[in-house]
């Protein structure tokens, strides 16, 4: 459209309007009509009761503030443990956890089985992970629990390598 078009389309709507406007019939403002319809609103305003929704909002506040402190002082004790002893205590409260069952050193372990890595017991739970198969260097295999292999004389050999959620390895074991 050019600037000629909005003129005409301007100055059509400002007729048409105009004769909306000598169309309506506006009545005389009566102060008595005007009076009784603001005391009807007040009065059906007053005989409403209070609304519910307050009520129950301040009763769903306090249970959320309810819930959150319980929540904070179950996860207190929980934190701490993971993270070292309580302030102020000199020595540990506990005994360094073995790496292994029972503190027995595992025996050479067939290569097809996975082994536990030290360590990883005292790991949080495992909710995902993934499995990789990496060259580990020969030098690395007893850190994860794995017996070097004799026949070979490489410096590295190959290992599946089960990773957590974490990316902590949790066991290994050697292909061949």
């Amino acid at each position: 459209m050019n600037e000629y078009e909005d003129n005409v389309q301007d100055r059509d709507l400002a007729l048409a309007l105009r004769r909306l406007d000598d169309a309506v019939v506006v009545p005389d403002i009566d102060l008595a009509r005007e009076a009784r319809l603001l005391a009807a609103f007040d009065a059906a305003q007053q005989r409403r009761p209070r609304p519910a929704g307050a009520r129950q909002y301040w009763f769903m506040a306090g249970l959320a503030a309810a819930a959150a402190v319980l929540m904070a002082a179950g996860l207190g004790p929980v934190l701490t443990g993971r993270h070292g002893s309580p302030l102020g205590a000199g020595r540990l409260s506990h005994e360094a956890l073995a790496s292994t069952p029972r503190g027995v050193q595992p025996g050479p372990q067939p290569p097809n089985e996975f082994v536990i890595v030290p360590g990883a017991a005292t790991l949080p739970a495992m909710e995902s992970g993934s499995l990789v198969r990496i060259d580990v260097p020969v030098a690395m295999l007893p850190s994860l629990g794995l017996t070097p292999p004799e026949a070979n004389r490489t410096t590295s050999v190959r290992a599946d390598l089960i990773v957590g959620q974490d990316g902590l390895t949790r066991a290994a074991r050697l292909v061949n």
